[in-house]
């Protein structure tokens, strides 16, 4: 199979799938699935109900393929349509939303806590004093650090994944970290 994530710009391997490509659509569902599986387990700790939103989704996609949206981000598309899928199955059967870390930890358990937390301070930490703060923050301030720091995603894309403007993403970032820095 061609690796078509070092060759194609996101907007030509879309256009590809959106074209009807499979070897493009395999390719973007093995760049992106564990990632996105990774966010959806910060929503619900069965992975059974991530794996299966997750499912939908890439079905859904490949079904709809050609009434799809262009993009000049895969990742970030992907991020916004399977929050919206969680967060309406979430709704539709009652579930709590946006688990703990350590609920996250087991479900994806190649993530360590430690990984997470390199990106928010620069200096050792300890795992549970910022656990426990974070556990303190509200949810849209821990799913915007989750998005930056672990996702890695930049205040448009994480503005566009909680369909929020980007000042709004910067002030839950900056609340959180501020509430971070002055508890530590």
């Amino acid at each position: 199979m061609p690796d078509y994530a070092n060759h194609l710009s996101d907007e030509l391997l879309w256009e590809a799938f959106k074209q009807g490509d499979r070897l493009a659509f395999r390719q973007i569902l093995t760049v992106h699935y564990t990632s996105l599986f990774r966010f959806g387990a910060r929503y619900s700790k069965n992975p059974a109900f991530v794996e299966d939103c997750l499912h939908d989704l890439f079905v859904y996609l490949w079904d709809r393929r050609q009434h799809v949206s262009p993009t000049n981000s895969i990742r970030k598309y992907l991020f916004t349509s399977f929050r919206h899928k969680l967060l309406l199955e979430l709704q539709r059967t009652h579930r709590r939303g946006w688990v703990d870390e350590e609920e996250a930890q087991d479900v994806a358990p190649d993530q360590t806590i430690e990984d997470f937390f390199v990106f928010i301070e620069t200096e050792q930490l300890s795992a549970q004093k910022i656990k426990y703060l974070i556990d303190l923050l509200p949810q849209r301030q821990q799913e915007a650090l989750h998005l930056r720091y672990y996702e890695d995603m930049d205040i448009d894309q994480i503005a566009h994944v909680m369909t929020i403007n980007r000042q709004s993403v910067s002030n839950h970032l900056y609340k959180a970290l501020s509430f971070l820095r002055e508890n530590w």
